[in-house]
């Protein structure tokens, strides 16, 4: 498995559902991660810091590349990521390549390809155009999607976009969801409504601004807990207290992955406010605690938020998101817990994900 997305000192939560998916992977197969970033915030003209280390079964290997000069910056990303990979696979030999994110993934992986004569899948877990940075990442991008043996998106919009860009089939697999640590978890026995979020705050994405206008309008009590750090973090606490309900906020910041059943437990129903999404592990996340949700109409919820286990609104819109959560407020203790559990568990436990992937793998291993 190649992915630029993979947990490391730089960004602890950083692609944890790609570690889950080498994990799953690992119970029947011989799984070797390979991870690569730049690290903007160290200057070397051609230096790196590399790490090899073991997450049960999965052996992983940590590229960090310090930045250099303009376009030479890119040239040096590849030429030490090639490097690498190759050394790694030598000794590995590996049947499948199996790489994550248009840029550098699909490119990445058919470098491997050309270097083993072995069949690379690329899985998507984000919006086409965020690969377009530049038209140096366009034009990888869209070249190592169209040599790729296999595409795999993490949700049915992500896939009718990649249909439609490259005129190609494209195979649906969802992310898979470490359920089982979501088991067992107990009800919250508040008697305050308590709300859910986790999302970062690097961009506007998430929509927690249109979530924090919509909870404004909530006479009701409630607590939403928010889970979550970055650089409109502050801005997002000054419009809560703007909207005048900054007492009932409790900001948490960055919250690690290990502790995501903790916070899922202490909530009657979680909410995504997303204005884009490809998949939402945190839903599924919160699904697998029995928790019912909502979540706006932004992609991948679309495929699996439905009367069992929550609501949809329309996106965007803080007056639908109110309503949904109004209507929540008082409908869910209604919802059944262990049917929402065993929902997330159904659909996107590792033997789910393993049962869909494998014969991927086989159909391009013939």
């Amino acid at each position: 498995m190649v992915t630029p997305w993979y947990p490391d000192k730089l960004s602890f939560n950083s692609g944890a559902f790609i570690r889950s998916q080498a994990a799953a992977l690992s119970d029947e197969h011989e799984v070797v991660v390979i991870s690569a970033k730049v690290n903007y915030s160290k200057f070397g003209l051609c230096s790196f810091e590399s790490e090899k280390s073991f997450y049960g079964k999965v052996e992983e290997h940590r590229i960090i590349i310090n930045k250099s000069l303009p376009v030479y910056n890119q040239l040096n990303y590849w030429f030490i990521m090639f490097w690498y990979s190759r050394e790694v696979i030598q000794n590995f030999k590996p049947d499948v390549i199996h790489a994550s994110i248009g840029y550098p993934g699909a490119f990445w992986g058919w470098l491997l390809k050309r270097l083993t004569n072995k069949p690379y899948i690329l899985q998507e877990h984000t919006r086409v155009k965020n690969n377009f940075r530049s038209l140096f990442h366009k034009t990888l991008t869209k070249f190592g999607l169209r040599k790729a043996d296999a595409l795999v998106a993490v949700g049915k919009r992500l896939a009718t976009e990649l249909e439609t860009l490259l005129n190609r089939d494209v195979t649906v697999i969802p992310n898979v969801v470490e359920v089982e640590k979501f088991q067992g978890l107990t009800t919250a026995n508040e008697t305050i409504t308590q709300i859910g979020f986790l999302g970062g705050m690097n961009t506007p994405v998430k929509g927690f601004d249109i979530l924090l206008k919509a909870l404004a309008g909530i006479p009701e009590g409630f607590v939403l807990h928010i889970g979550g750090a970055g650089t409109l973090e502050n801005e997002y606490k000054k419009l809560a207290e703007d909207l005048g309900i900054a007492t009932r906020c409790r900001f948490y910041g960055f919250i690690p992955y290990e502790s995501i059943p903790a916070f899922m437990e202490q909530l009657h129903f979680y909410v995504c406010s997303s204005r884009y999404e490809t998949f939402c592990v945190s839903l599924v996340e919160a699904m697998a605690a029995g928790r019912p949700v909502i979540s706006t109409r932004c992609g991948g919820p679309e495929d699996f938020v439905n009367e069992l286990n929550g609501l949809l609104v329309t996106n965007e819109s803080a007056d639908a998101l109110r309503e949904g959560i109004q209507q929540m407020m008082h409908t869910y203790p209604a919802y059944n817990a262990q049917a929402i559990a065993n929902y997330a568990v159904e659909n996107f436990s590792k033997q789910s994900f393993l049962k869909r992937i494998n014969s991927l793998y086989q159909s391009v291993i013939r």
